[in-house]
């Protein structure tokens, strides 16, 4: 960001300034550039317009010199028709990471040009009674983001992508009742049944040392079907058995939320065991969801869990959702090492490492 200004306006920002601005262009993601000024009435700068309606207030901007990230925030109003910022369109993610550049002009004599203050992008948005308040995350905030790969054992792929290299399966559906408003909503078109796929385990559990010694295991998606293996960090099987565990054995009951609590024998209290197990997913459940009709279309949104005929979302619609809706649903994969291979058949292309021992392991004494 250039900070150069005409002779004219540091001769003027040099003597008493009573005449002073500021202007803000913010550019969303899809490429339309909106313009904002403090100032009581628009101004019209090189041929863009900042709008003075909606009582648009920058904070003081804090830098520093040691790359930290700058603090400004910007706050504005609601408008009842007009607006450029609406509440809907902040909640479909339209204004996240819009670029933004701030200066100050002489509204009496803006052929002095500009001094620009600060530029970055948009943070969090607040949702405040009546009007909303958004963090500018200055230039130096990108220094601070991961920019390489990292290790991990789930899939750093997005689904469908040209690194998973899949076309994820759509359906097209109608909304035929509404059970939660704004995120579930029933369709029986939708019979589409989920896949059973096995949790590798490589992070690990540590048998609790006092009654009911219980570990309880929660599925990435979906719910528990079926135990596959208890191993322990010696490579020691557990047998399952259907009453109470003796020593090296272990026991399995699923619970109503998906989840499952496995329960040992006192004698393996401590131990550090690895539970593989086998679950059942939602056919669409992390995939992805965008109204073709209604009052939310040309929105998208993420899938939570998916039963036959029924959709839930992982957060809200804007707008309320009414039967006769229209939408396409899209697939989705939790990106685990076992869905990969049972579902999908495509583990040449999983960008994971799940084999690589978790920090138990490799910060655990020599024996």
């Amino acid at each position: 960001m250039s900070r150069n200004i005409s002779q004219a306006m540091a001769t003027w920002l040099a003597s008493d300034v009573l005449t002073f601005a500021t202007c803000a262009q913010i550019t969303r993601k899809d490429g339309t550039a909106f313009g904002f000024t403090d100032h009581d009435a628009d101004i019209v700068y090189n041929g863009f317009t900042y709008q003075s309606r909606g009582g648009y207030s920058p904070s003081a901007v804090e830098a520093a010199d040691d790359l930290s990230t700058a603090n400004l925030e910007i706050n504005a109003l609601f408008l009842d028709s007009g607006g450029a910022v609406t509440q809907a369109d902040i909640e479909a993610g339209l204004w996240d990471n819009a670029a933004v550049l701030i200066f100050g002009v002489n509204y009496a004599d803006l052929t002095m040009g500009q001094v620009n203050l600060t530029a970055g992008n948009l943070g969090q948005f607040t949702i405040l009674n009546g009007g909303w308040k958004v963090e500018l995350r200055g230039l130096a905030q990108t220094l601070q983001q991961t920019i390489s790969q990292m290790y991990s054992p789930s899939c750093r792929a997005l689904f469908g992508d040209s690194r998973c290299k899949l076309t994820p399966p759509t359906a097209s559906g109608m909304v035929a009742s509404v059970t939660t408003a704004g995120m579930v909503w029933s369709d029986p078109s939708l019979t589409q049944t989920g896949p059973v796929s096995e949790y590798i385990d490589t992070i690990g559990y540590t048998i609790p040392t006092a009654s009911p010694y219980q570990i309880i295991v929660v599925p990435p998606s979906g719910s528990w079907a079926s135990s596959v293996s208890v191993v322990d960090g010696g490579k020691q099987t557990y047998g399952q058995t259907g009453g109470s565990p003796g020593n090296l054995q272990y026991s399995v009951t699923p619970n109503a939320d998906g989840s499952a609590t496995y329960t040992f024998n006192s004698n393996n209290a401590g131990n550090e065991i690895f539970i593989n197990f086998n679950y059942a997913q939602g056919y669409f459940s992390f995939g992805t969801v965008r109204w073709t009709s209604g009052a939310n279309a040309g929105y998208s949104f993420n899938v939570r869990t998916f039963s036959p005929g029924v959709v839930t979302l992982s957060l809200p619609t804007p707008f309320p959702i009414s039967a006769g809706d229209q939408y396409v649903i899209t697939a989705g994969c939790d990106r685990q090492i076992g869905t990969c291979v049972a579902r999908w058949n495509n583990v040449v292309n999983f960008r994971g490492e799940p084999y690589i021992p978790g920090p138990d392991v490799i910060l655990a004494p020599l024996s």
